[in-house]
């Protein structure tokens, strides 16, 4: 029976052999999500065994390579501290909502400043720090995320009004 961390390797890396066939390109193709990333793609620290590990290697290599095929991915994590850092070390843009653990501050400190990195336990739900390549902002800002009771509203009225079909 296979792990998660190696069925991840087998999406991974079979997806990057699709992204291959369309060749090279600096456009967006295909996105992997990589959700509760820490279970699938742990720092080898987190990894109990030895197949994990290969099989973390595995899909890190397929996400560094993928890139150049319009292969990007979502990290999508609780834990920063607990993601293999080959991954996260890669990542353009960064949501970084509430965190209370010192490793994960600690990592997200050189992506934002301990300024920013000192304001993670106090944000708000639904707030986050964005920075990155996505951003226009030098800086990084500080965000209010989409409300699902005020997306369904917008939605529904969209839709009342024929806007989305």
């Amino acid at each position: 029976s296979l792990t998660p961390t190696e069925i991840t390797q087998i999406i991974s890396e079979a997806t990057l052999q699709i992204a291959q066939k369309f060749g090279m390109t600096d456009k967006a193709r295909i996105c992997l999500v990589y959700e509760e990333a820490h279970s699938l793609i742990p720092e080898w620290n987190s990894v109990a065994t030895e197949g994990d590990k290969a099989a973390t290697n595995g899909t890190a290599r397929a996400i560094l390579q993928g890139r150049k095929y319009g292969l990007g991915c979502l990290l999508i994590t609780q834990r920063t501290a607990n993601v293999t850092k080959t991954i996260l070390n890669q990542c353009n843009t960064v949501f970084a909502m509430r965190i209370f653990d010192d490793t994960g501050k600690e990592f997200l400190s050189n992506y934002l400043g301990s300024e920013y990195a000192s304001k993670l336990p106090s944000l708000k739900e639904r707030q986050a720090i964005f920075f990155g390549r996505a951003s226009s902002c030098e800086n990084p800002v500080m965000i209010q995320l989409n409300d699902q009771s005020d997306f369904r509203r917008v939605f529904r009225a969209s839709k009342d009004n024929n806007i989305v079909e």
